[in-house]
């Protein structure tokens, strides 16, 4: 029998998370491709694995057997990448100082912050707010660890020298008008006459308002209204001001906007660059808020998934050491 060490952990986190959804969170993939996965597995070993009546996805007897190798198997590699990274479960100490915009300042980072020293007694965070541009510039000048920020897909920032960068977590846009509106525009020249909330240029938001103009063909006119941070756009659009492109999981969450069915090209996404000892090699207190971050946010995304605020499941990259 040949079988798939790969397909094994993912059959292991299955039964770690509890079903296929959890478990594509914890991996960072797609539900159906952890469907796939298993399916792929079960064609290896010609025996069910997961018990699929009534709509469950409880692991069969002969699945526990094998997620138990998965997660013997899952345990070794973290091993591996701790020996390879240096970041092993020695005691962590010392100051580690966090910069992070404020959009994922108030949703994550403080939470982050504030849970590093209960899991690091030795470990000495500081949290600043900045903006992306003076992030990067104090990551590069060595004033910063680490740095969150919000960005587009398609206009990644290049990490400064001697900084890694890499994606924490990736989810859709959608557009949205005001419940006020009453019946909500669905035809392109509909939305072409309506007033629309922009964002600053260079943003994640703009560049994705851009990529809709250029789908539905609308007039490239200036937006009416600018909001720079989300709580702000939540507050035009509760005043009825406009139509407005956010992020999935923040459009499902900004009271008094109804979402229309309208796909928005491109990827939001929430990025961590840090700083780097030598190449690959990430210094512990580093590392600490690295794994934090990972937690927290997969944490953040079930706590909205159990309270059906998610319309659709971000994809979250739970191993960023």
């Amino acid at each position: 029998m040949d079988v798939d060490p790969r397909r094994l952990v993912v059959l292991h986190t299955v039964h770690q998370a509890g079903g296929i959804a959890a478990a594509a969170r914890l991996l960072g993939i797609s539900a159906s491709a952890v469907s796939q996965t298993v399916r792929r597995l079960e064609q290896e070993t010609g025996v069910p694995l997961l018990d699929r009546a009534d709509g469950r996805a409880e692991l069969t007897r002969t699945g526990l057997a094998l997620a138990a190798y998965g997660g013997r198997i899952a345990d070794e590699l973290s091993a591996a990448e701790r020996e390879l990274t240096g970041t092993g479960p020695a005691d962590i100490e010392g100051p580690v100082v966090i910069g992070s915009v404020l959009a994922v300042l108030t949703t994550l980072v403080a939470r982050v912050t504030a849970s590093l020293v209960e899991h690091h007694p030795g470990l000495r965070p500081e949290l600043r707010e900045t903006s992306a541009p003076d992030g990067l510039r104090a990551l590069r000048q060595g004033a910063l660890d680490v740095l969150l920020i919000t960005g587009d897909q398609e206009h990644r920032p290049d990490p400064p020298p001697g900084c890694g960068l890499k994606v924490l977590a990736q989810e859709q846009y959608r557009v949205g008008v005001p419940a006020a509106w009453g019946e909500p525009p669905t035809e392109a020249a509909e939305l072409a006459a309506v007033p629309w909330i922009g964002a600053p240029e260079g943003s994640a938001r703009a560049w994705a308002h851009a990529r809709l103009v250029t789908e539905l063909g609308l007039p490239d006119r200036p937006t009416a209204h600018r909001a720079t941070n989300w709580s702000a756009a939540a507050a035009m659009v509760r005043a009825g001001l406009g139509a407005v492109v956010l992020p999935s999981s923040v459009a499902s969450r900004t009271p008094g906007l109804t979402l229309l069915p309208l796909p928005v090209p491109g990827t939001f996404e929430t990025l961590v660059l840090h700083r780097l000892t030598a190449p690959g090699r990430i210094a512990a207190p580093v590392a600490a808020v690295l794994t934090r971050l990972a937690e927290v946010t997969l944490d953040v995304a079930e706590e909205l998934s159990r309270a059906g605020l998610l319309e659709r499941e971000p994809v979250v990259r739970t191993v960023l050491v």
